[in-house]
């Protein structure tokens, strides 16, 4: 994502890493800021390469950055001129006008993107997502045997497979997840929009 203040190293670390040499940037301070997390590591590393011939990438990858990413940005001058942050993070930083349209730079940088990877906001593209979280789904095969159900594809058949599981008294609890708090919820959210739920409804009323 990308800041008001300057073009920043991540659009380098983003769109395009093939070209070591001057990056597109001929001179300057890149200096990026971001929590301390593996796919992060692997964009600032990137962007690092850029480093030389007149252009500087310093990186401070911190657990805490989320707290102080709105203060370290709206300082003058701003400790960081590009920001790695995730989804929740987002909200609070366009609040505060702190993130431009990047239209213009996927136009010149980003022919290699897919549609479905660009965060729109009123036509604007706010942001760029480059990784998922990959979600395992495991079943007992001699539970599934006993109870004389076939291994579920879908989240209906996984619903009916549980039903059958502890009607037939194999398990009371037939349906298990190793996460907690956030999880949990993200989890739902992502079930319930892939299945057609909407969290707002507009209601109409008429005023006296």
């Amino acid at each position: 994502m990308f800041f008001k203040t300057i073009l920043t190293a991540g659009a380098i670390g983003l769109l395009s890493t093939a070209s070591y040499a001057g990056c597109g940037i001929n001179s300057g301070s890149v200096r990026i800021g971001g929590n301390d997390f593996p796919a992060y590591q692997a964009v600032a590393e990137a962007a690092s390469q850029c480093s030389g011939g007149g252009v500087s990438v310093s990186v401070d990858l911190n657990k805490d950055h989320k707290d102080r990413q709105v203060a370290s940005l709206t300082a003058s001058p701003a400790e960081f001129t590009s920001s790695l942050a995730n989804n929740s993070a987002l909200s609070a930083l366009m609040n505060d006008g702190l993130v431009r349209p990047l239209n213009n730079l996927i136009a010149k940088h980003a022919s290699g993107l897919q549609d479905m990877q660009f965060v729109t906001v009123d036509g604007e593209v706010m942001a760029i997502a480059y990784m998922a979280n990959a979600q395992h789904l495991f079943y007992r095969s001699d539970i599934l045997d006993a109870a004389g159900v076939a291994p579920p594809k879908t989240y209906e058949e996984v619903l009916a497979a549980a039903k059958t599981i502890k009607d037939k008294g194999l398990m009371e609890y037939p349906i298990a997840g190793t996460y907690a708090g956030w999880n949990l919820g993200l989890e739902f959210i992502n079930m319930y929009l892939g299945h057609g739920g909407e969290f707002l409804r507009v209601v109409q009323q008429n005023l006296l």
